[in-house]
């Protein structure tokens, strides 16, 4: 018995955890009052492009979407529902070369005929509604000839199944697959996806297969997959089935959610219209809060529960550079994820996310999450502007103040829009010319328990492009800081936010590299400023952010934010470069080439500790009670030392 070793390293080695059947509300709101070859019309507006996976992936993607409850592939071909079954692992029984014996491989097989499609590397090749897991003797000898009904088997299978010349009424005299009657529905609900999903993407199938025109059955062949629908219904396999291929392509089969549309479309009752209970689509999943935790660790959370598989597929997950993710977890609504790789000093590193599903069966917007590395502390919300009761125009106030102040330290933060501190003057009013509005806000960042949706402030129309808001705010007694807030983003609205900072409200530094502009429209997204690099504004009375907007192409085109939330570290919990202790360690010279000496006032030192930046501890040489520090012997590079309990970051040349 060959087996291929599947050792791809992102590969999750986990038991299928079932998601159970469940349509996303209004998907098919679209199709109320359509009937025959307009429902089928409908059905392919709804199901077409979706995501392709590469053929590759598709060995991967069967540990969720054809995995028995033992872990074992569930082969349609060669499965015996009364009776003894091979037993293939996903991940080891893969076929390399096709066995002469039943039960030694399973390999990909295209029940839509790759010959019939034309094969390549279009969408129906990768489509794994079609795309079974299959014994591979079982594939090899049916080949590409059709499936049928054998009266007089050339061969017959462990389970059953048969090879032979097709009887079935008018179909032609060839050789033809016969199933056993437990998946005959499964493979007829199979093709007649393909008809539906492919019928205006078929110029290169084949135009006279022995079962198909083009993406469309035969005659004879619709009769008969028409018998084996009413024959074998709807399976439980078959809607978990759906689901999973739902969270990996974003499309379904409509015939496993809706059986009786055959009939609507193919068969008698084509004449009377589909009526569906119109529905609104599910409520939209957004990422609440991230965060790098530890030189190794990344966490996010979710404004909904996760379909933990879709959250802890590696595939789904992209760094650049030489850094990846290595393992996931998705436990108590937080997903962990373990990052390797070459990192590098002060870095900045992009997170592509894709293809995560909630539990309500709607996908988080495809995003990317900026971290900087190293980042060993977890910043906390220090305040933030969420415009819950914040007035429709004409009545918007271009002063706001900050409304939720986390932290009793916080002293008064302000929103400017009326030329204050270099801010622009916005026009506010009832015409069409405003350019300053509320309009519904969001849960999406906000950083109160429980959140509340609430207003959000709008900016808007091509007059505003260059126009600048100002957000005045202290950082006192805080240090690694960062701006987050949702954005949602209409088509004509701007495209590009410019940041600059400043600590007189006077003289602007532009922020460069830095965007919180969503890409996508329609939704609010979660965007963050990242402003730990920039250490001028650090543990201050008083800072300035000014924000200005470009590209709107339309008068009523807008950005609406809502949950503007000023993150940071705490000084006095960090230890690092202590501001406020009577007795003020001071380094000198930092950076050094060996050789620290210490001043700590005239309190004698007791004890002195050196830490790397992932937190291993070094031995040093000190002398005179720990006043002078030699770390000649140490490598280049970023330290911490501890000092009687504080800690002073060092830099080794």
């Amino acid at each position: 018995m060959k087996k291929n070793s599947f050792t791809l390293f992102f590969l999750i080695i986990a038991v299928f955890a079932q998601i159970y059947a469940q349509i996303p509300s209004g998907f098919y709101n679209t199709v109320n009052g359509t009937k025959g070859k307009g429902l089928q019309i409908a059905l392919n507006e709804i199901i077409r492009n979706h995501r392709s996976v590469s053929y590759a992936d598709v060995w991967i993607y069967y540990q969720y979407t054809d995995l028995k409850s033992n872990g074992k592939i569930w082969d349609i071909y060669s499965d015996n529902p009364n009776g003894e079954s091979a037993a293939f692992d996903f991940r080891t029984d893969q076929c390399v070369n096709i066995s002469s014996e039943e039960g030694v491989c399973y390999t990909r097989e295209h029940s839509f005929c790759q010959s019939w499609f034309g094969a390549g590397q279009a969408a129906p090749y990768t489509d794994i509604f079609h795309l079974y897991p299959v014994d591979g003797l079982i594939n090899t000898i049916r080949n590409n000839n059709p499936y049928g009904v054998v009266a007089t088997p050339t061969r017959i299978f462990a389970n059953g199944s048969k090879m032979g010349v097709n009887t079935y009424s008018g179909a032609p005299s060839v050789s033809c697959y016969e199933p056993i009657d437990a998946y005959k529905g499964d493979i007829a609900r199979s093709l007649l996806y393909m008809a539906v999903r492919y019928m205006f993407e078929d110029e290169n199938f084949q135009e006279n297969s022995p079962m198909t025109f083009k993406s469309q059955l035969q005659p004879w062949a619709l009769r008969m997959l028409l018998e084996w629908h009413q024959l074998d219904p709807v399976s439980d396999k078959e809607l978990d089935r759906n689901d999973a291929i739902y969270a990996v392509q974003k499309n379904r089969n409509p015939f496993i959610d809706h059986p009786e549309w055959i009939a609507k479309i193919w068969g008698s009752d084509s004449i009377n219209p589909v009526q569906v209970t119109l529905q609104p689509p599910p409520e939209k999943p957004n990422i609440k809060w991230f965060a790098l935790t530890d030189n190794r660790t990344l966490k996010i959370t979710f404004s909904q529960p996760m379909v933990a598989w879709t959250t802890e597929n590696p595939l789904n997950y992209h760094i650049n550079d030489a850094v990846s993710v290595t393992s996931l977890e998705y436990l108590n609504d937080t997903l962990t994820l373990h990052i390797g790789g070459l990192f590098s000093e002060n870095a900045k590193y992009n997170l592509s996310i894709k293809h995560l599903l909630a539990k309500n069966m709607a996908f988080v917007n495809d995003t990317t999450l900026s971290f900087l590395y190293p980042y060993k502390i977890e910043q906390k919300p220090l305040l933030s502007w969420t415009f819950d009761n914040l007035q429709k125009k004409p009545n918007t106030p271009k002063v706001i103040p900050a409304d939720y102040h986390l932290l009793d330290t916080v002293s008064e933060a302000v929103l400017y829009a009326d030329g204050t501190y270099q801010s622009s003057i916005w026009v506010c009013n009832e015409g069409s010319g405003t350019e300053l509005d509320a309009l519904n806000g969001t849960t999406t960042g906000d950083p109160r328990q429980p959140s509340k949706a609430g207003m959000a402030i709008a900016f808007s129309n091509t007059t505003s492009n260059g126009k600048s808001v100002v957000f005045k705010f202290p950082t006192k007694g805080f240090f690694n800081l960062a701006l987050s807030m949702a954005v949602r983003r209409t088509a004509t609205g701007f495209d590009l936010h410019q940041w600059e900072w400043s600590i007189d409200g006077e003289n602007y530094t532009l922020i460069e590299g830095t965007t919180t502009c969503p890409i996508t429209t329609g939704e609010f997204v979660l965007t963050t400023l990242d402003l730990r690099t920039i250490e001028e504004i650090d543990n201050r009375e008083v800072v300035f952010l000014r924000l200005t907007f470009f590209g709107s192409t339309g008068t009523t085109g807008n950005n609406r934010i809502d949950n503007i939330t000023i993150h940071g570290v705490s000084i006095n919990t960090y230890n690092i470069n202590s501001f406020e202790k009577k007795n003020r360690i001071i380094i000198s010279p930092n950076p050094t080439t060996g050789e620290l000496r210490i001043e700590n006032g005239e309190l004698r030192i007791e004890n002195v500790d050196i830490f790397d930046i992932y937190g291993r501890k070094h031995q040093l040489i000190t002398s005179s009670s720990h006043h002078l520090i030699n770390i000649v012997s140490l490598p280049a590079g970023i330290y911490f030392l501890r000092v009687d309990g504080q800690t002073v970051k060092v830099i080794k040349n």
